[in-house]
């Protein structure tokens, strides 16, 4: 070999010897640092070592923010810092510089590193809370809460009002969607997608909700109007109807039985007649003033408050008749009416009227004032039934066993509860008024002259009035 040959062998390998070198040295550059244009999670890496790498994630991690994104389409923005967000190393770095094939280094020197690590952080959830609570959209006046649909009275009855969606966030809901998208590293979280707003828990479509509309104006359905005569009415409608609902003890909506009773009572109390005072004015001129007697309206309040109940149950319409226990012959305010008979014991003079116009005017005797057997007075009557040919008599005589008299009369009228006393002719009697009752009068009835008498007879009947004063 020549000298030449020689040298230039010993140079080649004198290079091949640096380059293995600087190859080497490299790799071993490479082991502790990344590689040419490496880039993670979009950083650029290019030749950092881990350190450096982290430090780098961590700058990004202080400068991340987060945009929240509302339901009317506008963004408030949190940072990191409000967030309490900081870089925390659980070694992902390290693993990828390890992966990193040093040896490969010119290889690999044109080609571009990507790498997309889940970077862990952590982040405070009371410092998340705090950053919220500061937000413009969290202050009171500038969000409206939900409401639930509720049912409301009507004029006529029951409807929903709907819901209210609102716009106000539910707090932890929203830390807790804050801190997944922080961690995530997520730039923007939809607040209304995620869940964060507080909703209304009772829907205008809820089931229960609508059958309990149904419940409640189907109870107070019911339009009933009662007639008390001379235009006083009074109504059972949606209006009063609802002031009478209650609970029953399975929470159950119901029309409360105390309240048709109560209500009951107070109508006998405004329209019952049957003993109360009347101010009759009488024929001649002058008031009497009438406080006795079984004539005048009064309210079945049993029987009543029964058929109302089932009325309202119903829910039916239109008029609804009150039962009574004792009736009137006439709805006007002055129940008497214009057809009745009045009796004056102190002028002992009797008038029958029938529809305002007088068809009798006749002088009586009423009960002997001497003996005890005055005719009651000072009080309103009504008739009890009527015959003909019929024999009167007196309480029965214990001594005798024998009624203390007989009196056979053409008709016979009686008024009094007992039947005792009532109108009737006695022809045995020739003479009628003046003071022939003071020593010489019935034994209470009221004695008529037999053309008279005959003449009421025919007019009156069950029911009608008799005045007493």
């Amino acid at each position: 070999m020549t000298k030449k040959k020689k040298l230039l062998l010993i140079l080649a390998g004198v290079m091949i010897a640096v380059m293995a070198a600087a190859y080497t040295a490299m790799a071993l550059y490479f082991r502790h640092h990344f590689y040419s244009n490496t880039t993670i999670n979009g950083i650029n890496c290019t030749e950092m070592d881990v350190q450096a790498a982290k430090q780098a994630l961590s700058d990004e991690v202080r400068n991340y923010t987060l945009s929240l994104v509302k339901m009317d389409g506008t963004e408030e923005i949190l940072t990191a810092e409000q967030m309490g967000l900081t870089f925390m190393d659980d070694g992902e770095v390290d693993q990828l510089l390890a992966e990193q094939n040093s040896w490969l280094w010119l290889r690999e020197f044109f080609s571009d590193k990507r790498h997309e690590l889940k970077v862990s952080v952590e982040i405070d959830a009371n410092a998340v809370r705090s950053a919220l609570e500061g937000l413009s959209c969290m202050q009171e006046g500038n969000f409206i809460s939900p409401e639930d649909a509720v049912i409301v009275e009507t004029e006529t009855g029951f409807e929903i009002t709907p819901e209210v969606e609102g716009n106000q966030l539910d707090l932890e809901k929203t830390v807790e969607a804050v801190c997944q998208a922080a961690v995530n590293g997520e730039e923007r979280v939809d607040l209304e997608a995620a869940g964060c707003y507080l909703k209304p828990s009772i829907y205008r479509d809820n089931t229960e909700l609508l059958e309990k509309l149904n419940r409640k104006n189907q109870l107070v359905i019911a339009d009933l109007t009662m007639d008390f005569g001379s235009g006083r009415t009074e109504t059972v409608n949606a209006a009063l109807l609802k002031t009478w609902l209650v609970q029953d003890e399975a929470g159950n909506d119901a029309i409360d039985e105390n309240q048709i009773r109560t209500y009951v009572s107070t109508l006998a109390e405004k329209y019952n007649t049957y003993h109360t005072t009347r101010y009759f004015e009488k024929t001649g001129g002058g008031t009497a003033v009438l406080t006795l007697g079984d004539y005048g309206w009064l309210i079945d309040e049993e029987t009543t408050v029964s058929e109302l109940s089932a009325a309202i149950a119903e829910g039916r319409q239109g008029t609804f008749e009150v039962t009574y226990e004792n009736t009137a012959k006439s709805r006007a305010l002055n129940d008497i009416g214009s057809s009745y008979v009045e009796i004056s014991i102190d002028q002992q003079t009797m008038w029958c009227y029938v529809d305002g116009q007088p068809i009798v005017s006749t002088p009586v005797v009423t009960g002997c004032v001497a003996n005890g057997t005055e005719t009651p007075r000072g009080g309103v009557w009504k008739v009890k039934t009527r015959k003909t040919d019929y024999t009167m008599t007196g309480k029965t005589d214990p001594e005798t066993g024998k009624p203390s008299y007989t009196a056979h009369c053409n008709y016979w009228v009686p008024y009094s509860e007992d039947l005792t006393i009532g109108l009737h002719d006695l022809v045995t009697r020739t003479a009628f008024g003046g003071d022939i009752y003071l020593t010489n009068g019935s034994h209470g009835c009221v004695n008529t002259p037999l053309e008279a008498m005959e003449q009421i007879f025919e007019v009156v009947a069950y029911g009608f009035p008799v005045v007493v004063y």
